[in-house]
């Protein structure tokens, strides 16, 4: 059971990955939120139009709603022949989701923000920033990514048992 969840959490991760990479490439204003304060007070990234946003918003709605989808599947095609219990598929959702949380914080933020910083990540007006370089922000965010992680297993794994239970299993 770990190992299958592993794998599809590394399958969730970069789904993730690709998620985060388009909001950063298209719609930068969506992601300021994530970043450390100077960055934030530091950023000239030029306000959206409203068109922007409305795209922004489509893109991250619809975005949000697959990766979830795909969460609640994971889970439901690997006990879809074997009846289980609810601990059993919430485990196994949240081991994906906190396969997620692991590849955000080593892979995104400690490799790719922290030690590497490539120009796409940088917003305008922000070069130099130490935010960029800030370990302890970025672990911060990983614990609260925990608490985050948690709860959407749980809602993902109810909504993955329910089917489960009253569809399949019958």
């Amino acid at each position: 059971m770990i190992r299958s969840a592993l794998i599809n959490g590394i399958i969730w991760s970069i789904l993730w990955i690709a998620y985060v990479y388009m909001l950063l490439k298209c719609f930068p204003w969506e992601m300021v939120h994530e970043y450390p304060e100077d960055i934030k007070k530091a950023t000239t990234l030029k306000d959206p139009t409203d068109e922007q946003k409305k795209k922004a918003k489509l893109y991250g709605g619809m975005a949000s709603i697959a990766l979830f989808v795909i969460l609640a599947i994971f889970p439901i095609l690997y006990f879809k022949k074997t009846p289980d219990t609810f601990l059993h598929v919430f485990f196994y959702t949240w081991i994906i989701a906190f396969t997620w949380n692991v590849v955000d914080l080593i892979i995104m933020d400690w490799f790719l923000v922290c030690t590497i910083t490539p120009d796409w990540l940088i917003l305008p007006g922000t070069k130099g920033c130490k935010g960029y370089k800030d370990y302890k922000f970025h672990f911060i965010g990983f614990l609260q990514g925990c608490i985050y992680i948690s709860i959407t297993a749980l809602l993902m794994a109810g909504f993955a048992y329910l089917i489960l239970r009253f569809i399949i299993w019958g």
